[in-house]
């Protein structure tokens, strides 16, 4: 008997499918740590995607020990500056701002291009911040990005706050300490760790429902037309459901990976570089990453990387053999 029902096209999970707001992801979320203070994040670019041969090292895997070939992404990380400090203080189950510190030595000329009435005010915050200490629950640093020296020809750095974790008090000592330098990315993470991506996926523009949510194309006698929905409700409710496939924008969204595997971390890029470099990227030469798997977007685009907020058990860090040049 053929069976006249089954699950619904097109997934719901990611309502609505809009357009990001900004290139750059606002992180929503910062999962617990306590230990040493840290950041809690990093900002990178992508640079490109080749296969990565290396011995499996998770337990109970059906190839444990053994040579596997994946996918790779290479996430370009150049140092990040402490341009700034954010302080929040809680306030009815959400954070309130308290106090946002510029470092005078932010390279004030680039910053004016993102915020144009930046303005560094690091000796009176840093007063105000030791007055307001015992009212801070979170804090946070803002980082910026050095595009240039990840190859990329535009100026204006991306910023991004990350908090930081850990006993507040250090916390803020750690940040106080921070201000004005540089921290690298193998200051937060390490390889064999699981990290969150969060990214603006590809942009697609306008699609129809047959592409956007996969829907059946009807048959060649359909009078309306094929590559429609078939009925997009009844009399009652009096509008269209929000159920109801319907045609606009594809991709280009703000989507969260949960628990990618570092395979690597390296401070010569060149050596995770292909021979004539990465299509739309070129040749890395500074710092970077070697991720386990697909990163959502295209060459060049920011890529937020977090601490894990569903974290898995740890593992023993991989052993690479082979990434396209020996290892």
């Amino acid at each position: 008997m053929v069976k006249d029902s089954r699950p619904r096209t097109g997934s719901t999970a990611f309502l609505p499918r809009c357009r990001a707001s900004r290139l750059v992801p606002r992180v929503r979320y910062w999962p617990p740590y306590e230990g040493e203070p840290k950041p809690l994040g990093f900002l990178g670019y992508k640079a490109g995607h080749f296969t990565a041969y290396y011995i499996d090292t998770t337990p109970g895997s059906p190839t444990q020990g053994q040579e596997v070939a994946k996918v790779a992404t290479v996430i370009v990380t150049p140092p990040m500056l402490v341009a700034g400090l954010v302080a929040y203080a809680e306030e009815n189950k959400a954070l309130r701002e308290l106090l946002r510190v510029w470092s005078n030595k932010a390279p004030g000329g680039l910053i004016r291009r993102r915020i144009p009435n930046w303005r560094p005010n690091e000796e009176e915050g840093l007063r105000k911040l030791e007055s307001l200490r015992g009212d801070i629950t979170e804090i946070r640093i803002i980082g910026t990005t050095s595009p240039k020296q990840a190859g990329l020809s535009k100026k204006k750095p991306d910023i991004l706050e990350i908090k930081i974790g850990g006993d507040i008090d250090r916390a803020i000592d750690y940040v106080i300490s921070k201000l004005g330098r540089e921290f690298k990315i193998d200051e937060t993470f390490k390889p064999g760790d699981f990290i969150d991506i969060i990214a603006v996926t590809k942009g697609k523009g306008f699609a129809g429902v047959v592409k956007r949510w996969g829907v059946s194309i009807l048959p060649r006698k359909k009078r309306k037309g094929r590559r429609v929905v078939g009925a997009i409700g009844g009399r009652t409710p009096g509008y269209v459901p929000y159920t109801v496939p319907r045609p606009g924008q594809l991709g280009y969204h703000r989507r969260t990976e949960f628990n990618k595997r570092i395979l690597a971390i390296e401070n010569d890029g060149s050596k995770f570089t292909p021979e004539g470099g990465f299509p739309h990227f070129g040749i890395v030469r500074t710092m970077c990453i070697l991720l386990e798997g697909t990163v959502p977007g295209t060459p060049k685009r920011p890529i937020v990387l977090r601490m894990p907020a569903r974290p898995p058990p740890e593992i023993e860090p991989p052993r690479l053999i082979y990434v396209g040049v020996p290892v």
